[in-house]
């Protein structure tokens, strides 16, 4: 898209383990089995490309696409994305 990225792109992610691997290689060596994709995260990380930032299931919108949910969770989570009125 050619425009210029002045802060780093921030990911929601409801797994605090996860949050903490990505900012603390100290972990690596309980972690040798992990992909490769997760290695270029920490390095985005690491160059301040990437902010990954704690996010409540509860509040986690994406989970609408790819999670079955209880009805409850389910019309929040659609109110959040705008598709029915609050």
């Amino acid at each position: 898209m050619h425009q210029k990225q002045d802060t780093p792109t921030v990911i929601f992610c409801d797994n605090k383990s996860t949050i903490a691997l990505c900012k603390n290689p100290v972990f690596h060596g309980r972690s040798k089995h992990t992909d490769i994709r997760f290695h270029k995260i920490r390095e985005l990380v690491v160059e301040k490309e990437v902010a990954i930032e704690y996010c409540p299931t509860e509040e986690q919108v994406a989970d609408i696409f790819t999670k079955p949910l209880k009805v409850e969770l389910f019309y929040k989570l659609k109110r959040m994305l705008g598709m029915i009125q609050a």
